[in-house]
């Protein structure tokens, strides 16, 4: 239910509007024809997604790309249906109060169980760590670098073989001319904060690698520069500089998991045992002789 209705707040509360001259201040990072998501709207989605998307979101650019994309597109097939006057059917309306009073009751119960700072305290997180070392892992690592050319966003396929082009003149430069695949990074790469580190984009996780990427990079060996792989961004050219197998979190690696394991499993007990509070007294009747009318046989 907790998707559902974060889902669902999302979009009562991020509805796209077409950009407006006094908007500088917040500029559109998002746009197609009139629907629009702008910089504060995209600062709503990461703080309204969970812990582990916002995560990821805050640190991982193409994996919010890839978010923003997606609300883009329910904002296209909210302003289509609301067109036809969907949100006006009866049954809908019913079904978003059942939303929102979901929401209601959801944040209410969770802000009665109230986060401590100091919990957990290093000796409980020692001792989880100690409980759980089998199933803590690290999975496999990539030292990835990469030149990224973005497909345009209104160039249809002429744009997007420009783009190839460009990507396949960079790798010729770096297969073919032996040039520095860092010195062209830096010069041609369009993501500018790995550009500026010539393309490096550091150690990177197995699962926090695109998917595209992903497919290909497992079967490089170490050194070797990849063909241009196509993302749903744009083109990547692919430097594999190391890896690292999958193997047992160290405490240090396992502690952010840790914390946050530990914190949701006391708020979780927190609000049953809130709700149970509630439920203590007068019990819930039900007459099931009505209620058997209710379903026909």
């Amino acid at each position: 239910m907790k998707r559902i209705v974060a889902a669902a707040l999302a979009a009562l509360l991020l509805a796209g509007a077409p950009a407006r001259a006094e908007d500088a201040a917040d500029p559109v990072v998002a746009q197609r024809g009139a629907i629009t998501i702008t910089a504060s709207q995209v600062r709503q989605l990461i703080q309204l997604a969970d812990p582990d998307t916002r995560q990821r979101m805050e640190r991982e650019p193409a994996f919010l790309a890839q978010k923003v994309r997606e609300r883009l597109l329910q904002l296209l097939l909210l302003n289509e249906a609301k067109a036809q006057k969907w949100d006006q059917k009866p049954d809908i309306q019913a079904r978003l109060e059942q939303v929102r009073q979901a929401a209601i009751i959801e944040t209410f119960v969770a802000a009665q169980v109230p986060a401590d700072p100091a919990f957990p305290t290093e000796e409980q997180l020692q001792k989880a760590y100690d409980g759980n070392k089998a199933k803590l892992m690290v999975p496999r690592q990539y030292h990835l670098a990469q030149i990224f050319i973005a497909a345009p966003v209104t160039g249809g396929v002429q744009g997007d073989a420009d783009a190839l082009r460009r990507v396949n003149d960079a790798r010729n430069q770096i297969v073919k001319q032996k040039a520095d695949f860092g010195a062209v990074a830096k010069k041609l790469s369009e993501d500018k904060a790995s550009a500026v580190n010539g393309g490096e984009l550091g150690w990177v996780r197995e699962d926090a690698v695109l998917a595209p990427v992903r497919a290909v990079v497992t079967g490089m060996a170490e050194g070797t520069v990849s063909d241009p792989i196509r993302s749903a961004e744009g083109w990547h050219l692919v430097k594999l500089l190391g890896t690292k197998p999958a193997a047992p979190a160290t405490f240090a690696e396992a502690r952010e998991t840790l914390v946050r394991a530990l914190r949701q499993e006391r708020m979780v007990q927190g609000q049953r045992a809130y709700v149970a509070s509630v439920m203590q007294g007068e019990a819930i009747q039900v007459n099931e002789i009505e209620l058997g009318k209710v379903v026909p046989k």
